[in-house]
This record gives C-alpha cells, sequence and structure tokens, in this order.
C-alpha cells in the first residue's frame, strides 16, 4: 500500500512528535526572550499546549472553556501550556492578554514555530494534547463552536478537547486523534 504524500508527512509527524517530545523536552521561549525546554516531572501526567493569537478571536472565545478545563485537570497532573506562535505579538502584548482574560497557565512564545512543526499545529486556537511520555492524545480544535471562517454558531455542541481530556481521565484516551482546527494561520518571521 502507498501512502500519499500528506498521509506519509502527518504519520512522520506523529511519530517525531512522540519520539522528540518527552526525552528531550519541549522547546520553548519564556517571555524574558529566555529559550528553554519543558520536561516532565514525577507529576505530570500529560501536557496539553494549546496555540493562541493576541487578536484571534476564534480563539478568544475558547478561552473561558480552556480556563475551566485548566483548573478541572491541574490537579491531576495535566500541564496546561499557553504558546503564541505570531513573532509580532509582544510579550508586553502577551501579558495584557493574559490579564483581560484572566489566563494563570504556563505561558511561552514559540515566534519561530520551533515547537508548532515538532506539534504539527498551524493554527489559533490549536490543542495539542500528550502524554507524559510525548505520544500524541489529540490534536485540533477546542469545539466545534465554528465550521469555518466567519461560520459560528451561539454555542458549541462537542467539545473536543474536553472530550479527549475526560477519556484520558477515565484510562482510555483517543490515541493519536486528529480534529482540524478552524482559526487564525500562524503569521510568520518576517
Amino acid at each position: 500500500m502507498r501512502l500519499g504524500l500528506p498521509l506519509f508527512a502527518l504519520a512522520a509527524g506523529l511519530l517525531w512528535a512522540g519520539c522528540a517530545g518527552a526525552g528531550r523536552g519541549y522547546p520553548v521561549q519564556r517571555l524574558d526572550g529566555a529559550q528553554t525546554r519543558l520536561r516532565a516531572t514525577a507529576e505530570t501526567k500529560g501536557w496539553v499546549f494549546v496555540y493562541l493569537g493576541v487578536e484571534c478571536p476564534i480563539a478568544n472565545r475558547c478561552l473561558p472553556e480552556l480556563m475551566a478545563l485548566e483548573r478541572e485537570f491541574a490537579g491531576e497532573g495535566v500541564r496546561f501550556c499557553y504558546v503564541y506562535p505570531n513573532p509580532d505579538e509582544t510579550p508586553e502584548a502577551i501579558r495584557r492578554h493574559q490579564a483581560d482574560y484572566g489566563l494563570t497557565g504556563e505561558t511561552f512564545r514559540d515566534p519561530g514555530l520551533r515547537l508548532a512543526r515538532q506539534l504539527g499545529a498551524s493554527k489559533t486556537p490549536e490543542a495539542v494534547f500528550l502524554d507524559a511520555a510525548g505520544k500524541l492524545i489529540y490534536r485540533g480544535r477546542i469545539n466545534d463552536q465554528f465550521l469555518a471562517l466567519g461560520q459560528g454558531k451561539p454555542a458549541p455542541t462537542r467539545r473536543d478537547l474536553a472530550e479527549a481530556l475526560a477519556q484520558f481521565r477515565a484510562g482510555h484516551p483517543p490515541v493519536g486523534l486528529v480534529q482540524a482546527p478552524v482559526g487564525c494561520t500562524f503569521r510568520s518571521l518576517p
């Protein structure tokens, strides 16, 4: 059986995320500009990397749900990390965004998209949920409130990230599930 290029790229990305993740850590940039690698601790059961944009209206609509999930699962060893990929979003703008929306999770920048490439992320909002060993559990939309850009409904009917987290908690996570995100495409470096 011959794999098409997109399917091959997805399989390679999933393998890379699992292999490169937990052992070597996840490359991020703190808001003070320092480069670091996030590594699992003994308490880490999983990681939820959520890509956000300061001005992305779809991402901003998801923030109350994300904060509720963070509160619900933080005591269970699931680390929520908010990642801002757009190089033109300054640390000051990100801090203002956090304050305006009451975000409390770990916050990082990814202006070179190093982590985004490792995780296969491309839009805001997009969640990448990995277990402590770096195996992909879920990647994609937070919920189904937006079917396409400009096509939303008053409230979501399916909460994909919440479902993946609940299944993880119950011991039968949907390993490798990918649900296409709807949102703002990352802006690249100038």
